[in-house]
């Protein structure tokens, strides 16, 4: 199930106040902004995240909507699941009637929430981009890899999404399509695999922060960016109701796949 409503601090352990304050006050200017011009609006956590990624971690996001609710500007209102996970949703102090607003973004959150449509998202993402590499000549060799040139995986039960090869270079490649980022340990033992198993790491996922990005080219990696949904009609309304960046295409798109192709000329001859 997609952790997009599953909401909980996710900074990474070398995180540290130094450097990032004057992102979460800007952060907290702007969430500020937005609840002045709507004080019966709602968010979710993930839903305000989304909205800020470009410019800020996930985590900062996160810390910023607790400080204005320590401040006293907003309150929370954490709606338990039957799955044991919960949806924390933040509101104007002066906003006194916001359950039906909550319950219709509860109701819309547990459709694409269903396990149906996030296995469908999943495995919508893994066709689009297998199809789309194969194309550039990049062949499959395996799936669910815990194994590779005769040398095992066995530190832990994961495994790597799929290999690819061209020109001799093997790619232990991970597909991620899920609102939320990969858990920072999960993260690290992906390319701790790649490396065991003698396999460049390609991560594909919807959105990463930077300092991820930097661990995976650190290991000789590429990391790709890309969001998909497979239900046209869900996927627009995520878009007008939820204002997040979901899509639905038929294909990904030529400038990624080449971006990824670029890279691999350039790279294929660097042990």
């Amino acid at each position: 199930m997609d952790d997009y409503y599953n909401d909980f601090v996710d900074a990474p352990e070398d995180y540290g106040r130094s450097g990032a304050d004057s992102y979460f006050l800007e952060v907290q200017n702007k969430i500020q902004e937005i609840y002045e011009k709507d004080k019966q609006s709602v968010y979710y956590v993930r839903q305000m995240q989304i909205k800020f990624e470009k410019d800020y971690f996930h985590w900062i996001t996160y810390n910023a909507l607790v400080g204005l609710k320590s401040m006293g500007y907003l309150k929370d209102i954490p709606i338990e699941k039957e799955s044991g996970t919960s949806t924390r949703y933040f509101i104007h102090k002066s906003n006194r009637y916001p359950m039906r607003q909550i319950r219709k973004m509860e109701k819309l959150i547990a459709e694409y929430s269903d396990d149906t449509i996030t296995r469908s998202c999943g495995h919508r993402a893994e066709d689009l981009f297998c199809k789309g590499l194969a194309l550039k000549g990049f062949v499959p060799k395996a799936t669910k890899v815990r194994s590779c040139g005769g040398i095992e995986w066995e530190k832990t039960g994961h495994d790597l999404d799929f290999v690819f090869e061209k020109d001799g270079v093997a790619y232990g490649c991970e597909i991620k399509n899920s609102l939320g980022y990969i858990p920072k340990e999960e993260l690290e033992i992906k390319l701790e695999m790649c490396e065991h198993l003698k396999l460049k790491p390609l991560f594909i996922m919807r959105g990463s922060p930077k300092t991820y990005n930097k661990m995976i080219v650190e290991k000789g990696g590429f990391v790709s960016q890309i969001y998909e949904l497979s239900q046209a009609k869900l996927v627009e309304r995520l878009r007008t109701e939820l204002g997040l960046p979901v899509d639905c295409p038929k294909a990904i798109p030529d400038g990624i796949i080449e971006r990824f192709v670029s890279w691999h000329e350039r790279r294929k001859g660097v042990n």
